[in-house]
């Protein structure tokens, strides 16, 4: 089977699984019902929405630049913002995130003359998130969990947290990396270790800076926190009235989940989690549905500026000087 026959069926794959989990969720909820939600939005909430969907794509820029300049790579924070915005636009098409982060390494690649180093500011950059993410999430957990005396909302954030652990230990250790290099033979191939030993050399760069670090981790913890409210700006744009602590709890794991790579844009998973956590605390079914909807409108009308810068950027291509060697610590 040919790669491109074999990219075909697998995004086949998630469209159909997309549509399916649609489907099953949506098929009973009255249409009359779901209008009847909308009709009554209250549209208010949407600038202070809007302000912080802005402000998340500054800071996003922001972590990004700060582990570039940690690994000699100096791109503007403008650069980077439009970026990220046209990052957002290819995940409207692309399964989960992956679209918008391989734009990302792509475009930054081509300015900085270096794709290594772009991988790896995009993976610390995502990595860092889900971090602040799952740990937000860990931390509500505790008074969901003894809220409703049901020890899975602590576990599963829990369980997620453990395996971010282990993986952040494998990179900052190298050695279970190198060793499953080995086991699986794909040591063989130098190419493979020359990219692995550059992806670590970032890394280190990152990690001699303490300074650093913290600045990723608050920015993270202010994004994620903003997502958040963002969420419950729409739960009260739609007279949902739930305690804060749930969205905190409930928004990260929606978020992971929507992050597997086996669907479209995150379509049915989301839903799914929306529906299966804010039953919970006694939303009504057409109120989660309703909430996972305005969260795909709001996402899909914000990505859509990203169309437009993209257009401006083949109309007008930047010029970027190329990346210098990671400093000396």
């Amino acid at each position: 089977m040919s790669g491109t026959k074999k990219k075909q069926l697998i995004l086949a794959f998630k469209i159909l699984f997309s549509s399916t989990l649609m489907f099953l969720l949506y098929r009973r909820i009255p249409l009359d019902e779901l209008k009847g939600v909308f009709a009554s939005l209250e549209y208010i909430y949407f600038l202070p929405i809007c302000l912080l969907l802005f402000i998340n794509t500054i800071l996003s820029a922001l972590k990004w630049r700060l582990f570039l300049l940690a690994d000699g790579v100096d791109i503007p924070l403008s650069t980077l913002t439009m970026t990220y915005l046209i990052g957002s636009f290819y995940n409207l098409f692309l399964p989960s995130n992956i679209g918008g982060d391989s734009y990302r390494i792509y475009d930054i690649a081509q300015k900085s003359r270096d794709s290594v180093r772009s991988a790896a500011s995009v993976f610390a950059d995502r990595f860092s998130g889900f971090l602040a993410l799952v740990s937000l999430s860990l931390i509500s957990s505790v008074l969901v969990a003894r809220e409703f005396n049901n020890l899975f909302f602590f576990l599963a954030p829990l369980l997620i947290f453990l395996i971010m652990l282990a993986a952040l230990i494998a990179l900052v250790k190298e050695k279970p990396l190198r060793i499953l290099l080995s086991l699986t033979r794909l040591d063989r191939f130098s190419f493979l270790v020359n990219l692995t030993e550059k992806f670590f050399r970032s890394f280190q760069c990152y990690g001699a800076d303490r300074k650093l670090l913290s600045q990723v981790m608050l920015i993270s913890f202010s994004f994620q926190l903003s997502v958040i409210v963002i969420v419950q700006l729409l739960a009260l744009s739609l007279h949902a009235s739930v305690p804060f602590f749930y969205f905190s709890a409930f928004v990260p794991l929606i978020t992971l989940m929507e992050a597997l790579p086996i669907s479209v844009f995150g379509l049915g998973l989301r839903d799914m989690g929306y529906v299966f956590f804010f039953g919970w605390v006694g939303m009504t079914d057409v109120q989660t549905r309703s909430l996972a909807l305005l969260f795909l409108a709001t996402a899909v009308g914000y990505s859509l500026i990203g169309g437009l810068i993209y257009v401006v950027r083949l109309l007008w291509p930047e010029s970027i000087r190329p990346a210098d060697s990671c400093p000396e610590s």
